[in-house]
């Protein structure tokens, strides 16, 4: 009986030896997993933009933006627009669309827009090197590696130089584009000073572009049949 005590006591003093060791190389292997990206975590966001034409409200557009354990990331815009002009005219704008990219290439992009009457439905599915694109029940088979002119993030860096082949979110048509590194610049955004990159794409619409430290867009600006439109983030909300 005192034999088989002290075995127990002994077990005992072990065990209080060898769990905070086990504990200290658990948290160690965590620690360097973590740092050589051995875990990935799911993360989202919540982006709320005010919209100005010509300096006066306009509507907002929301953003979601999901990033999976598997690094797909699917970003979802919804914009509404009420314009009223002379008390006798009325622009009404929606556009609601999702994004999937993995890896830094879009897989699948889904939009409906009513523009002011003018609507179209859209999906383009990543097949092979190009993309199978349907407007309006109208099929092509369009180029790959698009940029989505909703501009949400920057493209990766290697197709950041020359031409840019762009999807336009709305109607599907492919267009080229030029996007050209303007400098950094600190701007209150969110009532946040924030420091941020920006970028102007040259095409058939002129649009200058901020993104913060993410490279996701906080403003953006352009010209639309003579109006200046002015998209800026209003708050952010991480979860």
């Amino acid at each position: 009986m005192i034999t088989l005590i002290i075995r127990r006591q002994n077990a005992m003093n072990c065990t209080a030896m060898f769990l905070p060791k086990l504990c200290f190389r658990f948290a160690a292997l965590v620690i360097a997993l973590l740092a050589m990206g051995g875990f990935s975590f799911a993360e989202s966001e919540t982006r709320l933009f005010k919209v100005k034409i010509d300096g006066k409200p306009a509507g907002e557009m929301t953003m979601n933006i999901l990033k999976a354990e598997d690094g797909t990331i699917t970003t979802s815009i919804d914009t509404e627009l009420i314009i009223n002009a002379y008390l006798v005219f009325t622009y009404r704008y929606s556009f609601h669309g999702k994004e999937v990219w993995k890896d830094g290439v879009l897989q699948k992009i889904e939009s409906a827009t009513n523009d002011n009457g003018t609507r179209y439905a859209l999906t383009a599915v990543k097949e092979g090197p190009g993309m199978r694109v349907r407007v309006n029940n109208q099929e092509k088979i369009s180029r790959g590696e698009a940029w989505a002119t909703t501009f949400w993030c920057l493209p990766d860096p290697a197709k950041r130089k020359g031409l840019i082949p762009l999807i336009d979110a709305e109607s599907g048509k492919d267009v080229d584009g030029n996007l050209q590194f303007q400098g950094q610049q600190q701007l209150s955004i969110a009532g946040q000073n924030v420091n941020v990159n920006k970028y102007k794409v040259f095409s058939k619409s002129n649009t200058d572009l901020w993104f913060d430290g993410s490279e996701r867009i906080v403003r953006q600006s352009w010209l639309e049949d003579g109006h200046k439109v002015e998209v800026e983030m209003a708050s952010l909300k991480r979860n």
